[in-house]
This record gives C-alpha cells, sequence and structure tokens, in this order.
C-alpha cells in the first residue's frame, strides 16, 4: 500500500493549510512591524523590532543571548510551519511523521521566549518613573502569529492519530 500524505487522508480539513499560510503572514508582519517602544523622560524615545534587539546584543556582546533569540524567534517558526507542511502534504510513513511531530512540539515550547522577555522588561520598566516601555503592534501580531502556528500544530498532530488508528 502506498503512503499517503495527511492532506490526502483528510480531504475535508481546509482550516490546516488556511491557518499555516495566516501564521506565515503574521510571522511577517510582526516580524516587520516596533515590538516595543521605550520612553525616557518626556524627550527621548525610541521603538524596537526584534531585529533591531538582536542586533543590539550582539553588538553589546551578548553574542550567546542574541543567537538563542534569533535562532528561537526568528529561525525557528518559519522552519516550523515549512515542517508542518511538508508533514501535511508529503506522503510519509507514520513513524517518521510522529517523529518530526515530536520534535516540533519539543522546541516549539521556546518560540514564545522573546515575547516572555519583552513582557519581563515592560513590567520592569514601569516601576521607573523616567522610564517607560509599552508593547507595540509587532508583538501582538508575532504572538498571535506562534500561537497560530503552536493551534496548527496541535491540530495536525490530532489528525496524525486519527489517521494511524
Amino acid at each position: 500500500m502506498a503512503t499517503q500524505s495527511l492532506h490526502q487522508m483528510n480531504k475535508r480539513s481546509h482550516d490546516v493549510p488556511i491557518v499555516l499560510a495566516t501564521a506565515f503572514v503574521g510571522l511577517v508582519v510582526g516580524l516587520s512591524l516596533p515590538f516595543m517602544k521605550v520612553n525616557q523622560l518626556v524627550f527621548w524615545h525610541d521603538e524596537y523590532s526584534l531585529f533591531t534587539s538582536i542586533k543590539g546584543m550582539w553588538s553589546g556582546g551578548h553574542y550567546g543571548l542574541a543567537a538563542l533569540i534569533f535562532f528561537f524567534s526568528i529561525i525557528f517558526p518559519f522552519a516550523k510551519l515549512l515542517a508542518l507542511l511538508a508533514v501535511w502534504y508529503r506522503p510519509m510513513p507514520a513513524d517518521r511523521r510522529d517523529h518530526v511531530l515530536h520534535w516540533l512540539s519539543l522546541l516549539g515550547k521556546w518560540s514564545m521566549l522573546d515575547v516572555f522577555v519583552i513582557a519581563v522588561l515592560i513590567v520592569l520598566t514601569q516601576s521607573k518613573s523616567y522610564v517607560n516601555a509599552e508593547a507595540q503592534a509587532g508583538l501582538y501580531v508575532f504572538a498571535a502569529a506562534i500561537l497560530l502556528s503552536m493551534a496548527v500544530s496541535l491540530r495536525i498532530e490530532h489528525l496524525a492519530k486519527k489517521s494511524d488508528a
């Protein structure tokens, strides 16, 4: 018997490709928008995107942290979506598919690392009278895209288990 893709076994599950595409667009938009705006005193403010933050960490000599956030916040989310797309459309044996989904699930928990770091920074700066940080649209769009990728990953895992049974 020829191996079928999950897409072929679940032809009525139109939500999977739609959510994958939405998560991809959300990642691109979220990463291009500012994540945080920092106000210092009354006269100075600056906006930070994920890219500018990583660049600042790298130029400040925080290579490990910059590399960690770059990998888990930029590289991994796109790689995860591509892997989920492959699992959905590419025929593969059930054990291989389950192995890929298992590793994506384990690594996927780190995708929200930068959202938590920025949330902590915003909370810490709220107690200072001369510095104030505000979350910007990029943070919310990026977080939504990561949550969508987690949801579609769970959906694909569910459909894979159902198809294996």
